[in-house]
């Protein structure tokens, strides 16, 4: 099939006869017209261009394998940066890095034609000023970088191997070069943005991805840890599981299990400081897929000391509440004792001496059990933990709890949902049957016309924890007592000291566990005990 040739091609061939002088049947000399200084300047200006087009090279080859072919990669002025391919093809025509391709050097050539025409151009075979061309095939296609980089890209083969989907090949790989290039401007500067707001915000940022590797770590994140970003980036998160005890189990739990941590209070000391920070761990997704942890310490120093002193002022505030309620509970008792006293001593071998007597020791013991309490409220007793069979311990308190419970036409069941025999926890063993007593004996008191107390053991397998219930059928509790149930002193029994179950609290914060009621007015309530299973081993 015969090839007309397009009108630029006959006009610079002309140019290369009639104004350039040149010899249709000589072989064309190649020139360098830049030096080697500014060919590397020039190949630093193009540097991102030439790493991008080797990467789509590969793939180009990869559909030409068959091919002899050849890239050359040129500036906009014609001059030739970088050349990969066909060595064979390279040495034949003679191209090397720094050669022009301007018309009057080169003659009539696809390279020229396109950065003065501003268009793809294919020149093929005969179409060349130069007889020793005529087996080469030539497509380029000229780039425009959003910086004003301008240049070629061009492919060369032989005409035998030729195609006319080669420019199309190439106008592709350009597209997609330009593409390419714009993107990673983009995410430069998306990338110097967020670096710019990491850097510049006082909270703490830890970034990994989802391999556990840190990839990003702020000023602040180093302020608080003690570590230098260039010491830890590129690092895998459980080599510093020591040094990052506080919260690296946190992001572990996020890496391997996907959880959302908030609000975690952690403290950081050093000889210059201590700061309190809330921790979050949150995990980070592109579209579903998980592509890593996102940490951040937000500093609260300032309202924690606060805090700290709203709390102190409380207490004061308690202790003296709560001196004024025990001078006025052990007053209560003194005023018998000694008016007992006083009778004793006027009348000592009175019949009703015993009488006197046993009110007397009465009162005493009152008193006792009360200042007991109240040390315990104020200054409680460590517990001393040993493992302990929990549904044994519940048998026995239930077990010893049964007479009074009939006393006051109550029966108590017991209900257990983890039927494991051997189920132990670390306790103290006493304190907790103390808790136990004595929220049994509360539900027995509530309960004044009879009734049914149901004791459920259960285990909460995502916390670790076994959960004890104490379930009445009284009337409840009013609201505004509920918000103040664990204060020392607020009872609602005439004949109540109001400590038992702030006691029952403080025991149960002592084993680390926490205890939760739930009340429905004339239908009963329902205090939740929750314990550690795993806790540290008996003392010794």
């Amino acid at each position: 099939m015969m090839r007309t040739e397009s009108w630029y091609t006959l006009n610079s061939k002309y140019n290369c006869e009639h104004i350039y002088g040149m010899d249709p049947h000589a072989i064309p000399k190649l020139f360098q017209i830049i030096t080697p200084e500014e060919l590397e300047e020039k190949k630093q200006i193009y540097a991102e261009l030439i790493h991008l087009t080797k990467f789509f090279v590969k793939k180009l080859f990869f559909f030409l394998s068959e091919v002899p072919a050849m890239i050359i990669i040129t500036d906009d002025s014609c001059n030739v940066l970088k050349v990969m391919g066909n060595e064979d093809l390279k040495k034949k025509i003679g191209i090397n890095e720094g050669i022009s391709f301007v018309e009057k050097y080169a003659g009539t050539n696809s390279i020229f034609l396109c950065l003065n025409h501003n268009q793809p151009i294919q020149v093929k075979g005969s179409e060349h000023f130069h007889d020793a061309l005529h087996n080469i095939s030539c497509s380029s296609c000229k780039f425009s970088l959003n910086n004003g980089l301008t240049g070629t890209i061009t492919l060369m083969t032989t005409v035998d191997k030729s195609s006319s989907f080669h420019l199309g090949l190439v106008s592709s790989a350009v597209d997609s070069i330009e593409r390419e290039i714009e993107l990673n401007k983009k995410n430069k500067q998306l990338n110097l943005f967020n670096q710019i707001i990491i850097n510049s915000t006082k909270n703490g940022i830890i970034i990994t991805d989802q391999n556990g590797i840190i990839t990003d770590f702020n000023e602040a994140a180093e302020s608080y840890t003690g570590f230098k970003r260039q010491d830890v980036i590129g690092y895998s998160i459980e080599t510093y599981e020591d040094e990052f005890k506080g919260f690296s189990h946190y992001i572990e739990k996020v890496l391997k299990d996907h959880e959302k941590f908030e609000n975690i209070e952690i403290h950081f000391y050093n000889n210059k400081f201590t700061k309190v920070c809330l921790f979050d761990a949150l995990p980070i997704y592109d579209g579903d897929q998980f592509i890593g942890a996102f940490c951040q310490f937000r500093d609260i120093t300032d309202r924690f000391e606060l805090e700290q002193q709203v709390i102190a002022n409380e207490k004061l505030s308690i202790i003296g509440k709560m001196s004024a309620s025990l001078a006025h509970e052990i007053r209560n008792p003194l005023t018998p004792i000694s008016g007992f006293l006083h009778l004793l001593e006027n009348n000592f071998d009175s019949s009703k001496s015993p009488e006197y007597f046993k009110i007397i020791n009465d009162e005493l013991e009152r008193m006792k059990e009360l200042i007991n309490n109240f040390v315990i409220v104020s200054k409680p007793e460590a517990p001393f933990k040993k493992e302990v069979n929990i549904p044994k311990l519940l048998q026995n308190t239930i077990q010893f709890m049964e007479t009074q419970a009939n006393l006051h036409n109550v029966s108590i069941k017991f209900t257990d949902k983890v039927n494991e025999d051997d189920l132990s926890i670390y306790i103290d063993k006493n304190q907790i049957k103390q808790v136990l007593i004595n929220l049994i004996q509360n539900a027995i008191e509530e309960m004044h016309a009879g009734g049914e107390i149901n004791i459920v053991l259960n285990k909460d397998t995502s916390t670790n924890r076994v959960e004890i219930s104490v379930i009445d059928q009284g009337s409840g509790i009013d609201q505004e007592v509920l918000n103040n149930l664990f204060t020392p002193f607020l009872t609602t029994k005439p004949s109540g000291t109001g400590l038992g179950l702030s006691v029952c609290h403080r025991i149960i914060k002592n084993h680390n566990g926490e205890i939760d009621v739930e009340t429905i007015k004339n239908k009963g309530t329902t205090f939740k005990i929750k314990l550690p299973i795993n806790g540290p081993r008996a003392q010794a």
